[in-house]
C-alpha cells in the first residue's frame, strides 16, 4: 500500500457515491454517519438493513436521490433512536470502581508535617 492512499471504510466508499450521485453533502454525511455508527456501535441486527449493511448502500442511495426529505426524516429517527445508547452495565461498573480507586488513594496519602512538628 502507497504511504499517501487513505484507508476507506464503508461508509467513506458510500458517501463518495451519494456526492457523485448528486446528493446533497449534507444528507451525505448523514446517511455516511448512520452507516458508520451502525457499524461501530452495534445496532440492533433489526435496523442494520436500514442503515445500508444489507445491501452496500444501494437502498439507502436510492432513498436519497428519489425522496431526500423522506430520507433526511428516517435517518435522523434512526440515529435518535439507536445513537449513543446508554453504556453498558460493564462500562458502568469499570467507572465506578475507577472512582472507587481514586477515593482510597486520596485517602491513602501520606500527610506532610510541619516544620514545626517536624522532630529534631
Amino acid at each position: 500500500m502507497v504511504a499517501t492512499e487513505e484507508m476507506l471504510f464503508e461508509w467513506d466508499a458510500w458517501k463518495t457515491r451519494a456526492r457523485a450521485l448528486g446528493i446533497t453533502e449534507e444528507l451525505a454525511e448523514l446517511g455516511k454517519k448512520v452507516m458508520r455508527d451502525a457499524y461501530m456501535q452495534r445496532w440492533p441486527e433489526a435496523v442494520l438493513s436500514d442503515c445500508g449493511w444489507d445491501d452496500d448502500g444501494f437502498g439507502m442511495l436510492a432513498l436519497a436521490r428519489a425522496k431526500p426529505a423522506e430520507a433526511r426524516r428516517d435517518w435522523e429517527l434512526l440515529y435518535a433512536r439507536h445513537h449513543r445508547r446508554p453504556a453498558c452495565p460493564v462500562e458502568a461498573s469499570q467507572h465506578r470502581s475507577n472512582k472507587a480507586m481514586v477515593r482510597a488513594a486520596a485517602s491513602m496519602l501520606a500527610r506532610t508535617r510541619k516544620p514545626e512538628e517536624s522532630r529534631p
